[in-house]
């Protein structure tokens, strides 16, 4: 006889009343959504845009919507414009909204992407949604957002483009006063590269925290540490002596304790300020590269057409700037892709780090559903357990960032502990210790035609 756990059983219980509450809240707010979209409606059969009396009428609507469900106007115009959308061109997305199928904000996030878009053209808006409904359907809103701006910019490629173009003007470097004598320091400029700079950032401070560990503890602690009881290396010796200086400067010849963010704001300064950070010494920095993973198609790197090029995770970015970050960059990786957008293979020309390559270029982010995590910082994990005879190969494998690494850690309680069951083409069927199972898909890639 099965013994039941009743703390699992109530566990189970918990999440499909709420799932069931989410379902009446989604078809809620897509009555509620109708509702607006029909005062904006009424307005526009009233006066059109442009004619006398119509900004003050619709000032009023908004002061109307404001008041009468206590949000700022803000939130009203914001209500307005996606309830009105909804009903005017998203019909597969409203629709799924009523059917609790996906959330407000998964719906506001189509309404959004959907910018690059011709207002007027049906057609468009309608293949898009076929790209994007069944993604949010499956996906957190964060990664169908990601997904829907590349779906936008696959129906309209040229409008994306041009966009993409004129948004390099709008580059800029802004300071905002906050309290406590702290200001934001705010930088607008290309997503690939902000991208790049925050991983560079990274790379450093972990640098400067591993290196402070074995200053502290006489010992790295990192993920690459050597094991208890083994003598660190030349290699680990030459970085030690060649970061020490970045101890100097603490009072106490204790651990850094600053958080990772706290570095990476120090670095930052210090490299714009002195243009170089004096927490390591030039050759420290030089020796570490950002690092993005940016996908653009043969035929426009060559020049031969201008469809955009994709930030993987992110979305569609400058395509200008795809080509000079390929003509700069030491390796390409080849993607072959199916009909569906999918990875079937790699081509690279550093053929022993190829299974790295494809599992970072297929997955992109971890692999438990929902996460976010970049695949270029996840651990390369065995679904099925190597020490219990699980294959090294790619249908065994996957990018799982720590702290989803841990869930299925042999060592945790079979009460805390997930299973990770890979499934043909990629796909990972996690079951929870209830025995609930979630399933996560590799992302498809936009095909720009």
């Amino acid at each position: 006889m099965a013994i039941i756990d009743p703390h699992l059983v109530r566990s189970d219980e918990i999440v499909d009343r709420c799932r069931e509450i989410d379902r009446r809240i989604a078809a809620l707010e897509a009555e509620k959504s109708a509702l607006l979209g029909a005062r904006v409606q009424l307005l526009l059969d009233e006066l059109s845009p442009g004619a006398d009396g119509f900004e003050s009428a619709e000032r009023s609507m908004f002061a109307e919507v404001s008041a009468g469900l206590h949000i700022s106007r803000a939130a009203a115009v914001r209500a307005l414009a996606t309830g009105w959308s909804l009903n005017d061109r998203f019909p597969m997305t409203r629709a799924a909204l009523a059917a609790g199928e996906i959330s407000l904000r998964h719906a506001v996030v189509i309404v959004q992407a959907a910018a690059p878009l011709d207002i007027a053209d049906v057609d468009a808006h309608h293949r898009y949604e076929e790209l994007v409904v069944p993604c949010a359907a499956a996906e957190t809103a964060p990664r169908a957002e990601a997904f829907a701006r590349s779906a936008a910019a696959a129906v309209a490629p040229q409008s994306t483009t041009e966009r993409h173009r004129r948004a390099r003007g709008d580059r800029q470097v802004r300071v905002t006063d906050v309290d406590d004598g702290m200001a934001w320091l705010e930088i607008l400029m290309p997503s690939p590269l902000a991208h790049a700079a925050h991983d560079r950032l990274t790379a450093i401070a972990r640098r400067i925290r591993l290196t402070g560990d074995a200053e502290a503890g006489g010992a790295f602690h990192g993920p690459h540490a050597p094991q208890a009881g083994q003598e660190l290396g030349d290699d680990d010796r030459r970085r030690l002596e060649l970061f020490a200086s970045m101890a100097e400067d603490l009072q106490e010849p204790a651990r850094d304790t600053r958080s990772l963010d706290e570095i990476r704001a120090d670095i930052a300064t210090d490299l714009l300020l002195a243009s170089d950070t004096d927490l390591m010494p030039e050759s420290g920095i030089d020796s570490i590269r950002a690092t993005v993973q940016v996908t653009i198609a043969a035929p426009t790197l060559t020049g031969a057409d201008d469809r955009p090029a994709e930030l993987d995770g992110h979305g569609p970015v400058d395509v200008d700037l795809a080509r000079r970050l390929a003509a700069t960059a030491d390796v390409w990786d080849r993607l072959f892709l199916d009909a569906r957008g999918m990875l079937t293979r790699t081509d690279t020309y550093a053929p022993t780090e190829r299974m790295r390559r494809f599992l970072r270029a297929r997955d992109q982010r971890c692999r438990f559903p929902g996460c976010r995590m970049p695949a270029r910082s996840c651990d390369m994990d065995h679904n099925h357990d190597h020490a219990k005879g699980g294959p090294t190969d790619l249908g065994n494998l996957c990018c799982l960032c720590r702290g989803h690494h841990a869930l299925k850690h042999p060592d945790l309680d079979d009460r805390w502990r997930w299973h990770a069951i890979p499934q043909p083409g990629g796909i990972i069927e996690w079951i929870s210790p209830d025995g609930r199972a979630y399933i996560d898909e590799p992302p498809p890639r936009v095909q720009f035609v």
